[in-house]
């Protein structure tokens, strides 16, 4: 309660988060028995309106702890409605944290944020032409999806660490991978050394990617994750490093090893813990050659690496049909080809989605956001470029746009560039002082 003093008396007025909590309690006393009733009928709807209570809820206590949740939730990737949806709970995180931190976002802080949006209105505004060409609702919904991905992770990212919460954020990211580690040497250890595959949707290249993510922010240890995560940052980065292991996924091995090479090689400050790293990332490496090597060699021909060279082959032939602006965005849940994979490769991907111009165009982003990061201070931004190399590393040899494995950099990205600006507030520096925007 607010308190207002006037000449003859003192009135208490109530804070809008008070009505708004007493409103919520109102509804959930004259919701819950329609709620219970429902569940015994339409168990999905109850679902749905559940959770549209929840979010309720936590908006008007603390609208930040919804922005918050969509770092950890990129470990949860589940289908909301069943098997049968591709709604995932980390891009159903992610929407409703986008539309939440839009109202906290502020266009005249963030120069390099609006940089990168560009970058992705080019690519997005280059689509539109495979869009037309190609008029069905996935290739619409892909659409939408890829510019949550990257918009949306974006300026979520920025929030949380503009707020002074990544660090809670980070926190519970990687507590979350610790957790999916663990889970992953057991599994692997009780199934006679085979790569992880979990339950909730987690098979082991999913697993392998986040694990590779989480394992370069504990090593990087960044001013906004707090003193906590480097505290443990060790204890994390073994942890990972295992369960990527365990997960037996050469392209997160191979990402992990650029990751760190960037910042080993970018930033002289990770030199100095040089020895730790190499020593943890030569099994990955050793690990890597010998697993590629034995698959080229086997005349197995459905296993991972005859399988990729296969689908590489097909996806030519799908480009052929339509080169210009490819056959639609998500062709591979359709029965307009005889085909039925998700291309594993970035570039491929694209190409037979949105043809040479959506090539071209994802070039625009991917190499031009790595540049723009690239010009940054080091002391800001060395991380940012780490996971977007790695994450284009990691669409070389395996599928790109995919739902959390593509948004956690980018949410990563977005913390770094408001963790910079914090920083420089906090030292003293006018903000854009501390030149962050590209020369």
């Amino acid at each position: 309660m607010t308190v207002l003093a006037t000449p003859g008396r003192r009135r208490a007025v109530p804070r809008p988060q008070g009505r708004a909590a007493r409103r919520l309690l109102y509804l959930l006393v004259l919701g819950a028995p329609v709620l219970g009733y429902a569940a015994l009928t339409h168990a999905k709807y109850a679902l749905v309106a559940g959770v549209a209570v929840l979010v309720a809820g936590l908006f008007s206590l603390d609208r930040g702890l919804l922005v918050v949740a969509a770092v950890p939730a990129t470990m949860l990737v589940f289908r909301v409605g069943g098997s049968s949806s591709n709604l995932s709970f980390s891009d159903l995180t992610l929407f409703v944290a986008t539309l939440t931190a839009l109202t906290a976002f502020r266009w005249s802080e963030a120069p390099v944020v609006r940089r990168l949006l560009w970058l992705l209105a080019v690519y997005e505004g280059a689509l539109v032409l495979t869009l037309a060409a190609n008029p069905y609702r996935a290739n619409f919904l892909e659409w939408a999806h890829e510019a949550l991905l990257v918009g949306g992770s974006l300026i979520v990212g920025w929030v949380v660490a503009r707020d002074g919460r990544s660090e809670a954020a980070t926190a519970s990211f990687l507590v979350l991978a610790g957790i999916v580690a663990m889970w992953a040497c057991a599994y692997s250890l009780t199934h006679h050394l085979t790569a992880a595959y979990l339950p909730l949707g987690m098979q082991k290249n999913y697993i392998g990617d986040m694990l590779a993510f989480a394992a370069v922010i504990a090593y990087a240890g960044p001013a906004w994750a707090g003193p906590w995560v480097k505290r443990h940052a060790n204890r994390f980065m073994a942890l990972c490093i295992l369960g990527i292991l365990a997960s037996q996924s050469k392209q997160a091995m191979v990402s992990l090893i650029a990751g760190a090479a960037v910042l080993l090689l970018r930033d002289r400050r990770f030199r100095r813990r040089s020895l730790t790293i190499l020593a943890a990332l030569v099994p990955l490496a050793v690990v890597a050659y010998v697993t590629v090597s034995r698959e080229f060699a086997s005349s197995n021909q459905f296993n991972s690496v005859h399988q990729r060279q296969t689908w590489l082959r097909d996806s030519l032939s799908v480009w052929h049909i339509s080169p210009l602006v490819g056959i639609g965005l998500r062709w591979w849940y359709t029965n307009r080809v005889q085909f039925h994979f998700q291309p594993p490769n970035a570039e491929a991907e694209v190409l037979t989605s949105a043809g040479l111009v959506g090539l071209a165009a994802f070039l625009v982003l991917a190499l031009g956001s790595i540049w723009v990061v690239w010009h940054l201070p080091t002391r800001y931004a060395t991380l940012a470029a780490a996971v977007l190399i790695m994450r284009l590393v990691q669409g070389q040899l395996d599928i790109f746009w995919v739902t959390a494995q593509e948004a956690i950099p980018w949410l990563i990205v977005g913390m770094c560039l408001a963790g910079g600006l914090r920083e420089s507030r906090h030292r003293g520096d006018r903000w854009p002082a501390v030149d962050l925007s590209v020369p």
